[in-house]
């Protein structure tokens, strides 16, 4: 890829019409609705160069791309997802109709999967599949208040083992949970205002019809399937797909800082005594939220290479921890990659860390079949 609303209070007898208003200003027929919003002179540019491209009648997603790279506004984050994952097409005269389509497919699958039985109908199988998921969606996003909502709470366990009985060749996986986090937050923003800081439960979100966060809903199951269609290969018996990750982590560590890739040698670290979480959700669990949030811009963005340029990112992460590793034994190594101190990692930190990543993975993407042959010669700074 190249570079680099009010809805609620009113009356439950208007809600169905104010729903059908929403829908449209969001996923219209009519010329694009551009946001009322203050902001700082350097916001405005980006948010008036999105609105160039999400004014068109057919949207130029490779230009939507390009923008999202460096970050979507927040007000306008759900739309952009939702077309650069090609869950929405990109003509505004189809984009109503196939929505509404969707949300009436998983509206079925509510009704297939996960109404027609009480507990004591489902298999053995069904039942400890729901306890997992009942236990990893307490663990979802701990630090925020609006993951433990109970409505959330419900929403997240039900799209999750719907998820596990439309995907039988993998089903539901740990780490899934973290995947779909973000688009909680995301999708749910266009309904009501979340506060991108504090995520705390919206003070309107007691309103919400229920209707309204059964499509939130069913538009983050849809999401979650098309951006894991990209990492399908983490989530298979075996995850050959975070197996694959490890041995290009490891090699790339070997070429940039060959020092780095000793010590784990001679220390007898491996990556998955702290790499598998980092690979397989996406470093969900290693930053704020506002920052993972920002990170899937970009990771989306790359489409059918999100898988690659994460295994970048990685091993750019670990590169940047190299001086702090080094400096310990193996279990105080280890207890530190665990525990990485990027809570209080900024926005500008994260774009830095996407950057040199795209830089790496534009290099050696360019050298394949000759990473081996430049071992130990290879110096991180002459790339960057």
């Amino acid at each position: 890829m190249a570079f680099l609303k009010k809805l609620f209070g009113q009356k439950a007898d208007q809600q169905s019409s104010l729903y059908k208003t929403n829908l449209n200003e969001i996923y219209n027929k009519s010329p694009f609705q551009k946001k009322q919003i203050t902001s700082t002179i350097q916001d405005q540019k980006k948010l008036e160069q999105f609105e160039l491209v999400l004014e068109q009648q057919i949207i130029d997603l490779e230009a939507l791309k390009k923008l999202t790279w460096r970050g979507i506004p927040n007000e306008y984050r759900a739309k952009v997802w939702k077309l650069i994952v090609k869950y929405i097409p990109p003509n505004h005269m189809s984009q109503t109709t196939i929505l509404l389509k969707k949300r009436q497919d998983y509206q079925q699958y509510i009704k297939n999967y996960y109404e027609h039985m009480n507990e004591q109908e489902r298999d053995e199988n069904e039942r400890k599949i729901i306890k997992i998921i009942q236990n990893d969606v307490l663990r979802t996003q701990p630090d925020y208040k609006l993951f433990r909502d109970p409505r959330i709470q419900e929403m997240f366990k039900r799209l999750l083992f719907i998820w596990n009985m439309r995907h039988p060749m993998s089903g539901y996986v740990q780490g899934i949970n973290d995947v779909a986090s973000p688009l909680v937050v995301v999708f749910l923003n266009e309904y009501v205002a979340v506060d991108f800081n504090s995520f705390d439960v919206p003070s309107n979100f007691d309103k919400l019809p229920e209707e309204i966060l059964i499509d939130i809903e069913a538009d983050i199951y849809w999401c979650l399937c098309k951006i894991i269609e990209n990492i399908q290969d983490y989530f298979t018996a075996n995850q050959p797909g975070v197996q694959e990750a490890y041995v290009k982590i490891r090699e790339l560590i070997k070429i940039l800082d060959y020092p780095l890739y000793q010590y784990f040698e001679d220390q007898q670290i491996d990556l998955n005594h702290f790499a598998f979480r980092w690979v397989l959700c996406l470093l969900i669990r290693e930053f704020p939220l506002s920052l993972t949030i920002r990170l899937l811009d970009t990771y989306l963005a790359e489409g059918d290479e999100m898988a690659n340029l994460h295994v970048y990112t990685v091993t750019n992460l670990i590169l940047k921890c190299a001086p702090e590793i080094k400096s310990k034994h193996m279990s105080e190594a280890v207890i530190f990659l665990q525990n990485l101190p990027t809570k209080e990692w900024t926005e500008v930190q994260l774009e830095m860390l996407l950057q040199e990543a795209f830089v790496f993975q534009d290099h050696f993407e360019k050298t394949k079949g000759h990473l081996k042959l430049n071992q130990g010669n290879t110096n991180r700074s002459s790339i960057l």
